[in-house]
Parts: structure tokens; sequence; C-alpha cells
């Protein structure tokens, strides 16, 4: 499978025409990891420095005191790359071999900048993020 083809498969990338993944692809910079079982993904303690991938593979993500296992393709972390606390907010271990992708913050802006399509799915899964928080929570949010 291509660069371009595993593209076309995450979340954060339908609806980006081809032609425009072609173009935008060669000018961001892509970070391949891979992970055996047990091993530390990420945790609450790292800086968040892009979007992270999992392109092969099953994670155990833990936050809050919650499990939740989470199986390839998907987005592990999407927060913490801009503010103040720039951390990962769940800690993320390997259950068997992975692979992960990292997209760092600075082509994460470089994407928003350039592809309105792009920009649109980030920004409704920003929202849809808050509004599930929102309703978990009994407390007001006062901005």
């Amino acid at each position: 499978m291509s660069t371009f083809e595993l593209f076309l498969q995450l979340p954060l990338f339908e609806g980006v025409d081809r032609d425009e993944l072609f173009t935008l692809i060669p000018k961001i910079n892509l970070d391949f990891e891979s992970f055996q079982p047990g091993d530390i993904v990420f945790d609450r303690q790292m800086e968040a420095k892009g979007l992270v991938y999992l392109l092969r593979g099953e994670v155990k993500v833990k936050a809050k005191g919650e499990e939740q296992i989470m199986k390839a393709p998907v987005l592990l972390s999407f927060s913490g790359l801009f503010g103040d606390s720039r951390q990962f907010v769940t800690d993320v271990t390997a259950i068997d071999s992975c692979s992960i992708l990292n997209i760092e913050a600075k082509s994460l802006l470089f994407l928003l900048r350039n592809s309105p399509a792009f920009l649109s799915k980030y920004l409704d899964l920003l929202s849809n993020t808050i509004d599930a928080l929102y309703l978990k929570s009994n407390d007001f949010i006062i901005v």
C-alpha cells in the first residue's frame, strides 16, 4: 500500500481529494514507528508533538481510570498539541506488534492552512469531542 492510499483510509483525510493529497503529503514530515507488545506508545508524562495514528495492531488506552482497547486504523491522539499544557491526556500501551504514524504539529498547521477539507474534518473532530465531554459532565463550561 502506498503512502497516499494509506492517507485515504485515515478519518481526518476523508473528503480530501486524491490530487490534493499528492500535493500536500510530500510537504509534511511523517514519522513511522513500530512497537512490540507491552511497549509504551505514549503516556501523560510525555510531550504531545503531533497527531498519532495507529496504523496496524491493537493498543490499550487508559484515561481517568478507564481502559479501552483500540484497533487500527484509528487516531490515538489529536489534543495537547497547542495551548499551555502540551502533554498527552492518555496512556497508550501496545497489546501486539503495532505501527504508528506521527504527523508533527507544524505539519498539522500546514495541512490546516492548505486544505479546506482537512480543516473541516479537524474542526469537526474537535467540536464533536468537546460536545461529548460537555454532555458527560454535569458542570457548565464557561468561556
